[in-house]
């Protein structure tokens, strides 16, 4: 009796050898990047500190995997294609980089060392890849605001939604894309930040 399970034993395991099931395709990670943009010159916040705050995220989007859909009723997510950390995470330490690199502000910090002056606050609505027939897209809609630390009051405050085509179905060109929508939104709000001193 058992040998006959060892046999069955050895027979099962090299069917599913046979069939795939010993091997798996690898998890792959994405990150969003800091692109070349165009920087305002420094002005009146050069002495100031500006926190960046960990930003926000509708419900749907709080995970790693890279959603995609392919009509406006289907949300759906890769298996094996994700963010190396959740999006409203590695967004807010783009911001971050991108507001240091202006030099807009004397100290940029995600997390304060001491009262900041000024804080920046995001909430993304949808960061996702859209597959509409033969053409595919990148969609990122974010709200930003810049205000003072502890009031309610914004300086400066706009909402994003756009779409940028891609040239293929891959989860890097998404990231890709994406990365350069977000470049692009920091632009404008570097820009905008920058003249109301």
């Amino acid at each position: 009796m058992f040998k006959k399970f060892i046999l069955l034993s050895a027979i099962a395991l090299s069917l599913t050898a046979c069939l795939g099931g010993g091997s798996s395709e690898p998890t792959r990670y994405y990150t969003i990047a800091v692109e070349n943009i165009q920087s305002p010159a420094a002005g009146a916040y050069a002495d100031k500190r500006l926190q960046v705050r960990k930003f926000t995220i509708e419900p749907a989007y709080q995970r790693t995997n890279i959603v995609y859909r392919e009509s406006a009723y289907d949300f759906m997510f890769y298996d094996l294609d994700l963010w190396a950390s959740r999006p409203e995470h590695m967004m807010a330490q783009v911001a971050g980089e991108y507001i240091a690199k202006s030099g807009l502000f004397k100290t940029v910090e995600t997390k304060p060392t001491g009262k900041p002056d000024f804080e920046l606050l995001g909430n993304i609505v949808a960061i996702e890849e859209i597959d509409e027939g033969s053409n595919q897209y990148a969609r990122l809609a974010v709200q930003l605001t810049f205000r003072k630390t502890e009031s309610d009051q914004a300086i400066w405050e706009k909402s994003f939604d756009e779409k940028m085509s891609m040239n293929d179905r891959e989860p890097r060109t998404t990231a890709e894309t994406i990365s350069k929508l977000f470049g692009k939104f920091m632009e404008e709000a570097l820009q905008g930040i920058s003249s109301q001193n």
